[in-house]
């Protein structure tokens, strides 16, 4: 197994730091719970006294490795501590038989269309891990943007029809907060067409962005709705992008019992955006990466992410992974993550081996 990090740099514990290191780690990931210079002394193995042990403690407190959560508590792994130890500690995971089996069985029936595949995968990744999976499916098959049509459909659903140089057709529908006859939203459609013609739906959507901030916009009805309905439609493109299971679990979690934390975290999950550019990175990484406790998408919270991304005809198309609190117990959550992955890959390069 092959794990891609972010490198804490070539700083290297000694073997009494690297012991005490693990031992505090170990019980964190156990019981949730500040761990002491008794406790280590218990478990660590090392023929050390208790006042030794402390020492050794707070040279990992000075290094950033550890923290004190309280003044009379033992310490707890800072995000830099628990990067030292799925980058330099931890062993390669053995998946049993019987979660091989477990996490099989749920890609049967065989799934025939992607979004059947990727739901089974975010599924049963989120029932075996006991955590919120998340899977990132390829992106959508619009290349280049030919032709761009609205539809009024009646009350508030407009059709918005999005056309490839190659052919490909797409249709989402999109709700309005006021009625457009049929008429305006051809307007709208022929000064989209000339905005985005040839254009990915990417660069489509920073374009439209732009455009929105420009100020000439505000003083202008025509330009300014046209580009309001063609970001909901652009948006409901990207919103089929990542598929989220299991969001629920997080309020299992001690460390997330705050009630801000809670939001923070489901409004990470109902956005989208943040987290799809976590998976991007690993659409580029061998292997499995692991975000612990990145910047975004909700600085507030200490938390990881365990990705790896999935192939078909030995191209990256898409990415799955697993969130939990920091303390989530790497050693079992990275080959459930990888094995699933590897399973969604060896499924979609014999779609690629069937006639068409």
């Amino acid at each position: 197994m092959k794990i891609g990090t972010r490198s804490n740099g070539d700083m290297m514990l000694g073997e009494r730091e690297t012991q005490v290191l693990h031992t505090i780690i170990g019980q964190y990931i156990s019981t949730g719970e500040p761990v002491g210079s008794r406790t280590v002394a218990k478990y660590s193995g090392l023929s050390l006294s208790a006042a030794t042990i402390r020492n050794i403690m707070l040279d990992l407190e000075e290094m950033g490795m550890l923290r004190q959560p309280h003044h009379s508590a033992g310490r707890i792994p800072t995000p830099k501590g628990f990067r030292y130890y799925v980058d330099h500690m931890l062993a390669s995971p053995h998946l049993q038989a019987s979660t091989r089996r477990r996490i099989e069985g749920g890609f049967t029936p065989p799934a025939v269309e992607m979004h059947d595949l990727i739901r089974q995968a975010s599924r049963v990744l989120s029932r075996v891990s006991g955590h919120p999976a998340i899977v990132r499916a390829p992106r959508p098959v619009i290349s280049l943007i030919r032709h761009i049509q609205f539809i009024n459909i009646g009350a508030d659903q407009i059709l918005t029809v999005l056309v490839s140089t190659d052919g490909v057709v797409q249709n989402r529908f999109i709700k309005t907060d006021e009625p457009f006859t049929q008429d305006q939203l051809d307007k709208f459609s022929r000064y989209l067409n000339d905005l985005l013609k040839n254009l990915s739906l990417v660069e489509a959507r920073q374009r439209v962005l732009a455009q929105m901030e420009a100020e000439k916009v505000l003083f202008d009805f025509m330009v300014s709705q046209s580009l309001t309905l063609i970001y909901k439609a652009l948006q409901a493109v990207e919103d089929e992008e990542l598929y989220v299971e299991g969001a629920s679990q997080i309020l299992d979690y001690p460390e997330f019992a705050d009630i801000d934390k809670i939001r923070a975290l489901l409004r990470a999950f109902e956005e989208k955006q943040q987290l799809i550019k976590l998976l991007d990175e690993s659409l580029a990484c061998a292997g499995v990466k692991i975000f612990i406790s990145p910047e975004t998408p909700f600085p507030e919270v200490e938390w990881s992410l365990v990705t790896s991304n999935f192939q078909r005809d030995q191209e990256p198309i898409g990415a799955l992974g697993v969130i939990g609190p920091m303390r989530m117990n790497y050693g079992r959550v990275i080959p459930l993550v990888e094995f699933t992955a590897n399973l969604m890959s060896g499924i979609l390069n014999k779609w690629s081996r069937l006639p068409r």
